[in-house]
């Protein structure tokens, strides 16, 4: 980056910083409630259970106002996994006092854990795990966390720490912060990783601004391996971070393309002109959504087709993959049925999930089914015998396509077989059966959040100055 740029994003990442670090108040308050609990948690556990805070807050990576904390119990290494899950959601409760206005609930991860509510707003996940020297001997994946925190610790500089908040918050500000099924983004463990890595936000900005994929990185050598298929291919992924406590491990994981992309594009406009809006997405009034959403629809000139049904009072982690791919199936059937898609978004609240597909306005008559390249094979007799009932062929360059009239003339259609039960199968926790379908006409009690997820979507803040 130009000198004049350099010393622009200098002043910029000061200014934020100055938001979005702790006061030493607030950090001197977050690490005395979190003593309190930890002092209350080895009382009630075995003096063999090791209690240890992991996490950002461990690192001193977090952000303003971020009082959340990972407490591990680490039992020995002889304990079961079964034994270990069992004993750990019992000393979970146990810590937690109704009387003094606590609260918790059980969650799951590999194994079920007690998330702890505590009235000083801490929110404390109680994890078991077992004590473990390196990833060679986990019984489980948290049981590497604690080594998380050794390496990180032994690391990171304390200018890093801050670089490390500023990329969160830059992340955050375009949806990509978080490693949950629904964002598909970026974890704060490898947020950490990135910058000791490329050394500094600039360092890490400059280089994902003209980064190609597929990409690995290793974090300890701080080493960059471009076109690395093998390793690329190894983890099923084009975005590879080697986790410095096991090898085996693919931190960026989690990372979708797109959330990936975004970065890349941000990074680029940033670089190019360094700018704070970067950092702060605009915000929207919640009592002109409907309105704004309405705008939407008419100037865009789509269709914006919604299905709303009911789901299991299961995990997050759980379904969301599950309501991604039925969107995901969703677009192949209108597709399939000759329909164009510009996107799709899929998000759950509560008990009930919710898929959107927003489409040009179209009818269909009918509708191209491919058939095989006439150079790759011999058999194409049997695709022509097979749809000799159509309105007949098409040749594009090489590949055979049978002209038929389509079963469905407008998306709607398909979207009421779907909530009838036809068209699609239910898939494992996901039933579309008896799902309210909205076409264009969005209910005010949902029009915020749809408006949301719109903007999140097509959100390009940030991504200017190309």
């Amino acid at each position: 980056m130009e000198a004049k740029k350099s010393k622009t994003a200098e002043k910029i990442f000061q200014r934020v910083l100055k938001n979005i670090k702790p006061s030493k108040a607030e950090a001197r308050e977050t690490v005395y409630n979190v003593n309190k609990i930890t002092s209350r948690l080895k009382e009630i556990v075995p003096k063999s259970v090791e209690i240890m805070v992991v996490g950002s807050i461990a690192r001193s990576t977090n952000l303003s106002g971020d009082s959340d904390v990972d407490i591990f119990m680490l039992f020995d290494r002889n304990v079961s996994r079964d034994a270990l899950s069992k004993k750990g959601l019992e000393y979970g409760k146990m810590l937690v006092d109704p009387k003094k206005g606590e609260s918790f609930e059980i969650k799951y991860a590999e194994h079920p854990y007690v998330r702890a509510y505590f009235k000083s707003g801490i929110k404390a996940d109680l994890v078991p795990a077992s004590k473990v020297e390196s990833a060679e001997s986990m019984a489980t994946s948290v049981d590497r966390t604690p080594m998380h925190n050794e390496f990180v610790n032994s690391t990171i500089t304390e200018r890093q720490r801050d670089e490390v908040r500023l990329l969160k918050f830059l992340l955050k500000a375009h949806s990509i912060y978080g490693a949950e099924a629904k964002i598909g983004g970026f974890s704060g463990y490898l947020c950490e990783l990135l910058i000791i890595q490329f050394g500094s936000l600039i360092g890490f900005l400059e280089w994902a601004a003209k980064t190609k994929m597929p990409v690995v990185l290793y974090p300890t050598m701080k080493k960059v391996m471009a076109d690395d298929l093998e390793t690329s291919k190894k983890f099923s992924r084009r975005f590879v971070v080697i986790d410095p406590v096991d090898i085996n491990r693919n931190v960026a994981a989690a990372v979708s393309e797109e959330s990936f992309a975004k970065l890349v594009l941000i990074a680029r406009s940033f670089i190019s002109k360094p700018d704070i809006s970067a950092f702060y997405a605009k915000g929207f009034s919640s009592e002109k959504t409907n309105s704004m959403l309405r705008k939407f629809i008419g100037e865009s000139g789509l269709d914006l087709l919604m299905l709303e049904f009911e789901i299991k009072d299961k995990s997050a982690e759980i379904l969301w993959p599950q309501a991604n791919k039925t969107a995901y199936k969703i677009e192949d059937i209108l597709e399939k049925n000759g329909f164009a898609i510009n996107f799709s978004i899929s998000w759950i609240e509560k008990r009930n999930a919710f898929i959107l597909v927003a489409m040009p306005k179209q009818k269909i008559g009918s509708r191209l089914i491919r058939g095989p390249d006439v150079f790759k094979t011999h058999d194409t007799a049997q695709f022509i015998k097979k749809h000799s009932a159509g309105m007949g062929f098409v040749i594009k360059e090489s590949t055979i396509y049978s002209l038929e009239k389509s079963r469905y003339s407008d998306a709607e259609k398909i979207f009421r077989d779907i909530a009838k039960g036809k068209v699609i199968e239910k898939h494992k926790d996901i039933n579309l059966k008896n799902a309210k379908v909205y076409v264009n006409r969005i209910p005010e009690r949902h029009s915020g959040k749809v408006y949301s997820e719109l903007r999140t979507k097509l959100n390009l803040q940030g991504f200017g100055g190309q």
